[in-house]
């Protein structure tokens, strides 16, 4: 796929890494040079210095002949303005990052009127991955399927554990994992796709994928209910922050936001005059301490600076905070720092890519978009895909124990198109057209339901 990307920044650098990675023939406009010499530098990529919302450089990069446009620059209009030209000069299909809520709360008119396939918010993103975990304080990651139906959320296996000793299929025979599958296991840093002899180890970090009765049943198993969240108090009035915020006081929550930046306080206490507001410094103990830190169930630091986030996480786990957010762009941070055991890590970034690598992969498929949702998790290592199954597919009518599956691949979950049922396949399962699979494999860069196959 020829892929143009406009914008060098942290978002565009990390998603021009992903898609060179993938193979594609990437062209990236950028309007500083030193911002463009280091991604091509790092990338097997093209580049073009300039303005992406002039005419003329847009002619020049051959924008008509794209397959995909990606404006990703840090403004918003000009993603806006540089998405609408390349659509005019005949980009395939336009991806813009649009980040204020102005344009999320009109989506379907800037569609229509502004000739944009796609509009990117990586902020609303990311606030939608906190919510989901914030239903469960001990995961560390939340990945909702089949518009919610399924979830497959990541914890660590506790010393004292049921599960500790006992292979998968002694699980699932004793109904500990009644329609439950556990999808990878990171073990030592090591990531294993398991099949049914894998045996459980404490500490163990695993995926389990189910609906979201059946993994609320195993997760009070494990943990109790005395980890449920009702309270929050987010530091850093953000965008994610704003999208968060008034999705958690319609589920009724107590919410508490500190803003260092008093307009900013003020601006947002404007736009959210539901949640309580409060000016100060978010990063400070003492300031913190006379908040009442250690009385709100998560503590959420979403301010745009790793190094103040990560203290932030530090000082509300020393607070024993049932659940600690933190907004991390750059990971290596918390290696470097030996800051690894945070409860939950958000990445904008990597949900923008998510969705971009989903929307790409997807509409590769002419029938259709093959790919309703696309996670990487793992550092990267695996992927949780969902596929629709279209007119052609070779699986199609063939029970599963017949298809000649990839190595450190599983078919997880099915939503049967005829009944909408959602079901965890055995050996004797087929598939339909129009079925929607859910498909975890170390393997990459799956664009239809076939890729899982030997020789595909």
């Amino acid at each position: 796929m020829r892929i143009v990307v406009m914008g060098a920044g942290s978002v565009g650098s990390y998603i021009v890494s992903v898609l060179s990675d993938e193979g594609h023939d990437v062209l990236v406009i950028e309007k500083d040079q030193d911002a463009l010499n280091y991604l091509l530098a790092e990338n097997d990529v093209m580049g073009i210095l300039g303005d992406g919302t002039d005419p003329s450089l847009l002619r020049e990069a051959e924008v008509g002949d794209s397959d995909f446009f990606i404006s990703l620059a840090d403004d918003d209009e000009v993603n806006i303005v540089a998405g609408n030209m390349a659509k005019v000069f005949g980009a395939g299909f336009t991806i813009a990052r649009a980040r204020s809520p102005k344009y999320q709360e009109n989506y379907e008119f800037m569609k229509k009127f502004m000739g944009i396939d796609y509009f990117l918010n990586p902020e609303m993103l990311a606030a939608i991955e906190v919510e989901l975990t914030l239903d469960y304080a001990m995961a560390s990651s939340v990945e909702s399927f089949f518009e919610g139906r399924v979830q497959m959320i990541e914890f660590t296996i506790p010393s004292n554990s049921k599960m500790v000793g006992n292979s998968l299929s002694d699980l699932s025979q004793n109904g500990f994992l009644e329609n439950l599958l556990i999808t990878i296991v990171d073990r030592d840093e090591e990531i294993h796709i398991p099949n049914g002899d894998f045996i459980i180890e404490a500490l163990d970090s695993i995926h389990v994928i189910g609906t979201p009765s059946d993994l609320r049943k195993l997760y009070l198993g494990e943990f109790g209910n005395n980890t449920d969240i009702k309270s929050s108090l987010l530091i850093g009035a953000s965008r994610i922050a704003y999208y968060l915020a008034s999705d958690l006081i319609k589920k009724r929550f107590d919410v508490k936001v500190i803003e260092i930046d008093e307009k900013k306080a003020r601006d947002f206490h404007r736009q959210v005059p539901n949640a309580i507001v409060i000016h100060g410094d978010g990063a400070n103990s003492t300031f913190l301490a006379e908040e009442n830190l250690e009385d709100y169930d998560s503590v959420i630091a979403l301010t745009g600076i790793d190094e103040r986030n990560i203290l932030i996480a530090l000082l509300a786990e020393k607070a024993e905070v049932k659940e600690v957010v933190t907004r991390v762009d750059n990971k290596d941070l918390l290696r470097v720092t030996g800051v690894l055991d945070i409860d939950v890590t958000v990445t904008p970034i990597k949900e923008a890519a998510n969705h971009i690598l989903r929307i790409i992969r997807g509409k590769l498929n002419k029938s259709g978009f093959s790919i309703s949702s696309l996670y990487l998790v793992e550092d990267n290592e695996v992927e949780a895909v969902e596929f629709k199954v279209l007119e052609g597919s070779t699986i199609i009518g063939v029970p599963i124990k017949k298809l000649n599956i990839k190595e450190d691949t599983i078919v997880a979950f099915i939503q049967k198109f005829d009944t909408n049922q959602v079901i965890i396949p055995n050996g004797d399962t087929s598939i339909s057209q129009n079925d929607k699979v859910i498909v975890v494999s170390k393997k990459k860069a799956f664009k239809e339901i076939d890729d899982i196959l030997v020789g595909k």
